[in-house]
């Protein structure tokens, strides 16, 4: 009887970016249980996002998919309605399209390179230095202005994946709190006003955490993940 394995199979493979559907699933669900008294503050939207920036919008729409079959049932705080859950299954599903658009583009990737440059380039500076007599001045002058560049680019990183975060998050508050109305009201209108307004506490929960997140965990997660050759070459727009 033939045996199959995927332990040789690249990455943009069907069977190994279905493979990583589960993986990503369950690094969300695992942080959604673990944060579940914080409303609204959640990683696996963040989870998400890296999935279809590094492989694709694909894995990272079965992955949004995914999170709600299960979240949304299974749920201390109550199942949803089936469609309240279709609301909540497209609305993550933006996150998915923001990640996978964003690594599209030429200034994400030229980003990410140069920051992979960076860190590749203080490692070396930092080994040639130990192996050579140079001034301590000089030394300190050096890894000073390795640091400043690095904050520099890692800022402008920040920036760059906060806003794309904070953008979809806004979105996808739009949609979920509209969907949780939209049925109980008389007009779209009203759905969407009422939505708003009731919403709002846990929509600025949702955004200002996501700012954060996107800011500070998605950019060293995806360096790192493209340091090791764990990403999926993706056309630039």
């Amino acid at each position: 009887m033939l045996k199959t394995s995927t332990r040789h199979q690249p990455l943009s493979s069907p069977v190994v970016r279905i493979a990583l559907i589960p993986v990503f699933t369950a690094l969300s669900l695992a942080t959604n249980y673990a944060m579940i008294d914080i409303p609204n503050v959640k990683l696996m939207d963040a989870f998400v996002f890296i999935a279809a920036f590094l492989f694709g919008l694909q894995v990272g729409l079965g992955t949004a998919v995914s999170i709600w079959a299960v979240y949304g049932f299974v749920n201390p705080y109550g199942q949803d309605d089936l469609m309240l859950l279709l609301f909540l299954m497209t609305g993550e599903c933006l996150y998915a399209l923001a990640g996978a658009l964003l690594s599209r583009t030429s200034i994400a990737r030229e980003l990410i390179a140069e920051q992979i440059q960076t860190r590749t380039r203080d490692k070396q500076s930092i080994k040639y230095g130990m192996n050579i007599e140079t001034g301590i001045p000089s030394r300190i002058r050096t890894r000073a202005r390795n640091l400043l560049n690095n904050a520099r680019l890692y800022g402008r990183m920040s920036l760059l994946f906060g806003l794309i975060g904070f953008q979809a998050t806004f979105a996808y508050d739009v949609l979920t709190n509209f969907g949780s109305w939209v049925f109980k009201t008389s007009s779209p209108y009203q759905a969407l006003i009422i939505g708003m307004i009731t919403g709002v506490p846990f929509a600025i929960l949702h955004e200002a955490s996501n700012l954060v997140f996107f800011a500070t965990v998605v950019p060293p997660a995806i360096a790192a993940a493209k340091r090791v050759g764990l990403q999926i070459q993706q056309r630039t727009l």
